[in-house]
């Protein structure tokens, strides 16, 4: 069965929050949806693709916006030819993380800390998101999750 780009999702997310991160999915970041969000002591941003990096980095500059970090993530063979054009990701200070056929992501080339944020924006998504978050652990009291 061919990788769909969801597929990424989940180790992607597993590996941020196994750095202590908890993680949104699809969420709006100044007009454009970052598939993953890390909310920590800094918020991270990831793009996920299974071919397009170029398009990725497009994006994932965008987030930079709101975002302390950005990442493209990308399955192991694609990964390896985006290292190829590094100095690109190098350049816009985005990470490049690599998925494996066993799920197990890989940090590629370290993001380095946005040189586009906007503090007020950055501040609003987190706002947003521990909204979000509250939200979710109240209805999930109420029906018996916790």
């Amino acid at each position: 069965m061919p990788l769909l780009e969801r597929d990424l999702a989940p180790p992607v997310a597993g590996h941020l929050e196994s750095l202590g991160y908890r993680v949104f999915a699809e969420v709006d970041i100044a007009g454009r949806w970052a598939d993953l969000v890390g909310v920590g002591p800094d918020i991270v941003a990831v793009e996920l693709k299974l071919w397009a990096w170029r398009e990725a980095l497009r994006q994932a500059t965008a987030y930079q916006l709101a975002a302390d970090r950005a990442y493209v993530a990308l399955p192991l063979p694609r990964a390896q030819e985006a290292h190829r054009a590094r100095f690109a990701f190098e350049r816009e200070g985005i990470g490049l993380l690599a998925v494996d056929t066993a799920g197990k992501v890989r940090t590629v080339i370290p993001a380095e800390p946005s040189p586009r944020r906007v503090p007020s924006l950055t501040d609003g998504l987190r706002k947003v998101l521990e909204a979000v978050q509250a939200r979710a652990e109240t209805v999930a009291g109420l029906v018996g999750y916790q």
